[in-house]
């Protein structure tokens, strides 16, 4: 089955390891932020601690349609 998301990303303070939010980025570009509570108590899959800091993910290029 397809993704309904384009990424999940760790949104806090990297330098102390303080995780805040979860932002979830859907296939359309559009994204909300998740309070990590809220992730938690709602077991959603992956895990937290497996997932990539927003600032560590290179910004997507839009490359022109010929």
């Amino acid at each position: 089955m397809a993704s309904n998301y384009r990424g999940l990303y760790l949104v806090g303070n990297k330098a102390a390891g303080k995780v805040t939010d979860v932002q979830v980025v859907d296939l359309g570009g559009s994204s909300i932020s998740i309070p990590l509570t809220d992730y938690l108590n709602r077991g959603v899959r992956p895990n937290y601690q497996s997932l990539p800091w927003q600032e560590d993910v290179p910004p997507k290029v839009a490359t022109p349609k010929s």
